[in-house]
């Protein structure tokens, strides 16, 4: 009886080893098949991420490595704004900005403003000063709304102008998401016109374009680049060639070209 016992204990103990063993092996399979699995998503998701990354980055120009330059006029009612935008330059945080010049500087300092971001809007959050489509802030500090506004009695619309080029003959015309017209050439106009609804654009003038054109002659290190130190650049331009924003008339004559493309 006590050998047929021990018997048992030892084809029990036997079968017992057996089966761990197994098991064991399972599980050596079934943890390293797992990490495989999750490596696997945790590429699926990034690449994921990464496509929407693409989906949602900049496109076009400018880029970081552009500086351009765009002029522009503020016309109300029948009269062009003399006072351009101030300087803010001095503390600029995207390189979308103006030196108080009548020109629209455009060169990025983040991607947050590059492609499709360099817009009117980035230059307005870059000058602290109101402009939607029903609201503009004058450089003088005048706020108008189409609500309350009006050209000899007349109720009133904001609109952007844009020449897409020097040469262009007619402008695009925008009435709504003035805040996302974009500055996606050098050496564009831009007019920003307020006026009785009725109007008619070929009676809004082209802004000034005398300086930009003399601006763009100019070599890279006589251009403003912002802030150096604690004194601001500027042009270095003889005194003849600055803008009189107090006396000059828009030019009405127009260089015969092509039609812009239309944003």
């Amino acid at each position: 009886m006590a050998r047929s016992a021990a018997a048992k204990k030892v084809a029990k103990a036997a079968s017992t080893g057996a089966g761990g063993k197994g098991a064991g092996s399972e599980r050596n399979i079934l943890f390293p098949a797992a990490m495989t699995l999750v490596a696997l998503l945790g590429v699926v998701l990034v690449l994921v991420a990464r496509d929407q990354r693409s989906d949602l980055a900049p496109a076009g120009n400018p880029g970081l490595e552009d500086h351009w330059h765009t002029a522009y006029d503020i016309f109300v009612c029948d009269e062009i704004d003399p006072t351009p935008f101030g300087n803010d330059s001095v503390d600029d945080r995207t390189g979308i900005h103006t030196h108080g010049d009548g020109l629209i500087h455009i060169h990025p300092f983040v991607s947050t403003v590059t492609g499709q971001y360099a817009t009117l809007g980035a230059f307005f959050n870059e000058n602290q000063t109101a402009f939607d489509d029903d609201t503009i802030q004058l450089p003088s500090g005048k706020v108008i709304s189409e609500e309350d506004f009006t050209c000899g009695g007349e109720s009133v619309e904001i609109r952007v102008l844009k020449w897409n080029q020097l040469t262009a003959e007619k402008p695009a015309v925008f009435t709504e998401d003035l805040r996302d017209v974009r500055l996606n050439e050098n050496g564009q106009l831009v007019m920003f016109a307020v006026v009785a609804k009725d109007k008619d654009n070929s009676e809004i003038p082209r802004p000034d374009d005398s300086y930009l054109r003399q601006y763009l002659n100019l070599s890279v290190e006589q251009q403003p680049l912002g802030q150096e130190g604690e004194s601001e650049t500027g042009p270095t331009l003889p005194e003849s060639l600055e803008p009189d924003f107090e006396t000059e008339e828009p030019v009405e004559e127009v260089p015969e070209s092509s039609e812009p493309n239309n944003d």
